[in-house]
């Protein structure tokens, strides 16, 4: 294996026609001032990017962190932090060029030494990172060659690390900073992003203000963003459309409909879609059951979800990667929608009756899913109860098994083993469900250190086919999702992860 195989294999992590998305045309140069105001379902919890699990806590990080590695519109690598990287020891040693003169927020330097701590950090076993998982087993030590160099040695090649360096795994964080607040980082975040905390009222609002020494020219143009937590999409929308919300993303084809009304909201579909699917406690009863788990199956009426949800331009899938990637896989086990087959699964292996608690977090499309879902099980004859929970708490509690069912959403990966080993083995970092299968832990653990794609491929199929005749989660399909944007509002080009790059964002006077 050589340089180039290992370069091609790390960085060639492009999405192909499924995904693919380009910039926005804008008309004009941009203009530098002006208070962006975001429109979100928040479930913030902290502000530490090495403890970060929630999903809309990315969208505030992005802003204020900067990753080692950045991604293209494409999901292709591009630096960051990192100016290049070198791969020596036949991929074994990985060589991080990082860019000179960036500080932290607190005017310290970001170096060499930074970098190992944060990596040193995550890599704790007394730690508390949300990344540690993703990282051990391949990080066997970091070295600083000098202040702007490091080293970082593998315990074999592992052609997935620069994308994990484009995700959470790769912000930078000041390690004065977590000295000197303890505990207390996740309300105080210091990084070397564009913005930096200004003020934050949990479950209210979040604002950030222009960081003046940012490394990069001329940039962000924006003075300050500012997070308004909301209750639902149709709320934000009447915000946005009397002007006190610039931007709200993740809205459904039905959540459309107000904003279209309006001559100052302009609307752009997402860049693919989030996977939804139904998730249980895979160990625990009744869910370790497979006929209570194949009867749940029959019973989804999933072109109907498509419809309501979506108004029938979301995409059902029995899998949980969507068309057009090199790991999308073949020959899945379909479950067609058979009421009749469900109700006879469960008078067969008695299970008539099983009463079930579904969470119906708060959020808008989470919430209609469970509601979805309720009227087709208990159709079949399974006593389904909705389990209200706020949208900011949902997944902490799922993580903490205080939840055995929900409804849940993902997004993709620039990598395979970004989401398949975080989720589905045994030991991933996501595996909430408490999935485990020794086989599918064996060929995630071999295709994760392959740089033959088409070997990866391979083992990634038998993964996902395994995966589901399991059903650790009953796979629902990918949303079909819009971001409204007030019409003065420019810079905004969608992402394969569905984070908004806020800080490309700007504004007309």
């Amino acid at each position: 294996m050589n340089r180039r195989q290992l370069l091609s294999a790390a960085s060639g992590l492009v999405l192909t026609a499924g995904l693919a998305t380009g910039s926005l045309a804008e008309e004009g140069a941009p203009v530098s001032g002006g208070t962006l105001n975001v429109g979100f379902i928040s479930d913030l919890r902290t502000m530490n990017p090495l403890e970060s699990t929630q999903w809309t806590e990315r969208q505030v990080l992005f802003l204020m962190f900067d990753r080692l590695v950045d991604l293209n519109p494409d999901f292709s690598l591009k630096p960051g932090l990192a100016e290049s990287w070198e791969f020596e020891n036949d991929g074994a040693r990985v060589i991080l060029n990082l860019r000179s003169g960036v500080r932290f927020h607190d005017g310290t330097p970001f170096n060499a030494e930074a970098v190992k701590w944060n990596l040193d950090t995550r890599l704790d076993p007394e730690g508390n990172s949300s990344q540690r998982r993703q990282l051990e087993g391949v990080i066997d030590s970091v070295e600083v060659v000098d202040d702007l160099t490091v080293a970082i040695n593998l315990s074999s090649p592992y052609p997935p690390l620069l994308s994990l360096f484009a995700d959470r795994a790769g912000l930078m964080a000041s390690p004065a900073a977590a000295e000197k607040y303890g505990e207390d980082i996740g309300s105080h975040p210091v990084g070397t992003g564009p913005f930096k905390l200004d003020e934050w009222t949990r479950g209210a609002t979040l604002t950030v203000s222009r960081y003046e020494d940012f490394w990069q020219d001329d940039m962000p143009y924006l003075d300050a963003v500012t997070f308004h937590d909301i209750p639902s999409n149709v709320v934000g929308i009447q915000r946005m459309t009397i002007g006190e919300l610039d931007y709200i993303g993740q809205l459904t084809p039905l959540d459309t409909k107000l904003a279209e009304a309006s001559p100052d909201i302009k609307l752009v579909p997402s860049a693919g879609g989030l996977w939804y699917s139904l998730q249980w406690k895979w160990d625990s009863e009744p869910y370790s059951n497979p006929d209570l788990r194949r009867a749940v199956a029959h019973a989804l009426n999933r072109d109907r979800i498509n419809e309501i949800l979506w108004e029938g331009q979301g995409s059902v899938s029995d899998g949980f990667v969507p068309e057009g990637l090199w790991w999308t896989p073949t020959d899945l086990k379909h479950y067609e929608y058979d009421p009749d087959k469900a109700r006879q699964i469960l008078e067969e292996a008695g299970l008539v009756g099983t009463e079930l608690q579904l969470a119906a977090p708060s959020g808008d499309a989470l919430r209609r899913l469970a509601e979805l879902a309720h009227e087709d099980l208990n159709a079949i004859g399974l006593d389904v109860k909705l389990e209200p929970v706020p949208q900011s708490e949902y997944y902490a509690k799922t993580v903490a098994g205080e939840i055995r069912f929900t409804p849940m959403r993902w997004t993709q990966r620039a990598d395979p083993d970004g989401l398949i080993q975080y989720l589905f083995a045994s030991d991933g970092t996501a595996n909430s469900s408490k999935y485990s299968n020794e086989q599918v832990d064996e060929w995630i653990y071999e295709a994760r250190v392959l740089t033959d794609q088409e070997k990866r491929q391979e083992l990634y199929n038998k993964v996902q086919r395994q995966i589901s005749e399991d059903l650790p989660y009953m796979p629902i399909g990918f949303s079909r999702e819009f971001s409204a944007l007030r019409t003065e509002v420019h810079g905004y080009t969608p992402m394969p992860d569905l984070i908004p790059r806020y800080r490309f964002f700007w504004k007309e006077e």
